[in-house]
Formats: C-alpha cells, sequence, structure tokens
C-alpha cells in the first residue's frame, strides 16, 4: 500500500471521476493541479462576440507559423483585442465540438490566416497550437523499418526511406505496410495523472478484496521496507487494427497495484508503456527496450511526483507479467506456447498426445 501518501482523505466524496485541468499559464508539471470547476462551460458560447474586423487586406502570402516564445497576452495581430492564446483556445473548442480531425483542422486554420492582417500570429500546425496552449508531448514516435528494424529517414513530402545498406529495402520509399510505427510514453507524468485523480481511493484497505495481489507474501515482503510504494502490473496483448492490410497494434499497458479493483482496470487508470503497429508482429527487444530502460531508471534512482503542489517521493516496483498463451511464447522467444518444450518453468520436454493434438508433460516435475 502508499504509505503516508494523501493520510488524511474525506471518504463522504470520491474524486475517482475527476478530471486534471489544463493550465492555463503554462506551468510546469511541478506546480500545483486544479480540478475542473463544474461551472467551466466545455464547448463555446452560441453568441461569442467577434473580435476580428473586416479590413481591405486579401492575404494572400505562404502560410508561416509564427512560434515565438509569446506569453498570454500577447495579440493575434497589430491591433487587435483577442490574444493568441484564447483565439487558440477558442478553436480548440470548436474542434472538439464538432469532432474534427487534425488534418482538417490544419487546412482550417490556413484558410483562417489568409484572412486575417498580414503579419499575425495565429499557428496553422497541430504542434504550434500545442506550443501555444503550452503543451509538451508525451510521447514520442519511431518509424522502423519492418525488415531490418532500423529507424526510418523521412524523405521528401513525408515519405519515409531505410538507409540500411544491409536492408534489402535499402534506400527506396517504403509503402505503410512495411513501417513499423513504435510510440513511447511517459511514465512517470502518467503515474502522477492517475495517483491525482484517485487520491481518495489510496490507502483503503477496506476496499481490496482478500484475494487481491496486495495481500499476497511477495508484496507484503517489498511493501514493509519501503515507503510511498508504486506497484505496476505488466500486461500486454495483439488485436487486428486494418483487416485489409493485416495490421494489428500491440500495446503495452501496467495497472496500479495500490488503486483497488475494479478501478485498477479502468481505461482512465491505466499506464500506457509503449505502442507497436506494423503488419507484422513486435520483436521483443526491439518493441520493450526504451520501455525496460525507462523502468529501470526509475525503479533504481526512485522519483517524485507532484500532488496539489506538494512533492512524494516514491518507490516503483512491478509485480509480474500478464499475457495470453501466444504473447508469453513471443515475448519469451520460444517457438510455440504449446510445443514439446512449452513448459517455462523448466527444461522438460512433453509427450505428443496423437488423439488430442496436444502435449503432456510428465506429472512427477510438479
Amino acid at each position: 500500500m502508499v504509505n503516508q501518501l494523501f493520510s488524511d482523505y474525506n471518504t463522504s466524496e470520491s474524486d475517482d471521476e475527476s478530471n486534471i485541468a489544463i493550465d492555463d499559464n503554462n506551468q510546469s508539471p511541478e506546480c500545483e493541479f486544479k480540478n475542473l470547476s463544474p461551472n467551466i462551460p466545455t464547448c463555446l458560447p452560441l453568441f461569442e462576440p467577434i473580435y476580428y474586423q473586416n479590413d481591405q487586406f486579401d492575404n494572400v502570402h505562404p502560410f508561416d507559423d509564427h512560434l515565438l516564445d509569446m506569453n498570454n497576452e500577447t495579440p493575434l495581430f497589430n491591433g487587435s483585442s483577442i490574444t493568441v492564446n484564447k483565439a487558440v483556445r477558442e478553436l480548440c473548442y470548436f474542434f472538439t465540438d464538432f469532432n474534427i480531425n487534425k488534418r482538417t483542422a490544419a487546412h482550417l486554420l490556413r484558410i483562417i490566416k489568409r484572412f486575417l492582417p498580414k503579419p499575425n500570429r495565429l499557428p496553422t500546425s497541430w504542434k504550434g497550437i500545442m506550443k501555444v496552449l503550452g503543451h509538451v508531448s508525451r510521447s514520442r514516435t519511431t518509424f522502423l523499418c519492418s525488415s531490418c528494424f532500423q529507424q526510418c529517414q523521412k524523405g521528401r513530402y513525408g515519405t519515409k526511406l531505410c538507409t540500411n545498406e544491409q536492408c534489402p529495402k535499402k534506400n527506396r520509399t517504403m509503402k505503410s505496410t512495411e513501417i513499423v510505427e513504435l510510440v513511447h510514453l511517459d511514465i512517470r507524468t502518467q503515474i502522477q495523472a492517475i495517483l491525482a485523480r484517485n487520491k481518495l481511493l489510496l490507502n483503503r484497505k477496506d476496499l481490496y478484496p482478500m484475494s487481491d495481489v496486495c495481500f499476497g507474501e511477495s508484496y507484503q515482503n517489498q511493501s514493509s521496507t519501503t515507503t510511498n510504494r508504486v506497484t505496476l502490473i505488466v500486461h500486454t496483448d495483439g488485436a487486428p487494427l486494418v483487416k485489409l492490410s493485416k495490421q494489428s497494434i500491440w500495446p503495452c499497458f501496467a495497472s496500479l497495484v495500490e488503486l483497488p479493483p475494479p478501478a485498477r482496470d479502468y481505461h482512465k487508470n491505466t499506464v500506457i508503456l509503449s505502442l507497436w503497429t506494423s503488419k507484422i508482429k513486435p520483436d521483443p527487444n526491439t518493441f520493450l527496450h526504451e520501455t525496460i530502460e525507462e523502468l529501470k531508471l526509475l525503479i533504481n534512482n526512485g522519483t517524485s511526483i507532484f500532488i496539489n503542489g506538494q512533492e512524494y517521493e516514491i518507490t516503483l516496483r512491478t509485480q509480474y507479467f500478464i499475457s495470453d498463451l501466444p504473447a508469453k511464447a513471443l515475448f519469451c522467444k520460444t517457438i510455440n506456447f504449446n510445443g514439446y518444450s512449452a513448459c517455462t518453468e523448466c527444461c522438460s520436454t512433453g509427450k505428443c498426445n496423437h488423439f488430442g493434438g496436444f502435449f503432456i508433460l510428465r506429472s512427477e516435475i510438479f
């Protein structure tokens, strides 16, 4: 259990359904967290006044993002009564309300930019929008060649090229089905957000069933020697993504033992470690290398999180790994999960049952 963390809680209410508010002042994660107020509107008012005044200029110049270091008071253009930050936020509310995708949103921003006086500071890319709002990307995307698993280089018009001299696909434009998209997400930030959302569920032993993992001998032995422990249960599986191209997605997730079930298994309380999207199955070393290195760094050195303006030092641990048998065979690098040497506990070889089509391990080894 997480000791000394949120020891003073009010059991009359729960913030399990609350969300972390967007920081309007571009504060770092170390600053105080704030919850969304129910009085804050989630969409634009229907009769919001329009601040832009038509003029005689017809802006046909090439698009160019003016992504300078702007504060919240920077005007959209010289003489404008609306700031860049407010303009971008209202546009983002519009994109969200009408479910507009990123490509359409960027195209709409370019059209709006044409009608604004020159020069103006309206961003025309999604990256520019995130910079204006003060958001930092918590994910890292890498594109790999599906033949050699080497990182691809970007060519013209967003194409991907493999520069590995030993690869049969070197220096040619690769199709989308020949590319592996590997995404890694920041672990510490996700843990901090999850603990902040579930503040009132921590240190509640009465919410855990007696058969839960937190009452196991292994967990109890380690938790008694650590303070503010956060334990991860890692699990992974594959699922088809696009039927026509036979692409699949392999996510690697983690659940927090310190959250009682069923809140532990909620989608919003799941830590996404990494994602693998490709036509081929993942290579375990390539898929989990960066995730394992980040986990080892957090486990060996420890880390701290900031919740409600207060810093807590936590100790990170992993409990066990969960997957189905085919995924287990893949990540353990065994030939097959139902073969002669399918047992991962010993080196015993099974005996084939020709009638049932399965292998039987000798009972005396157990």
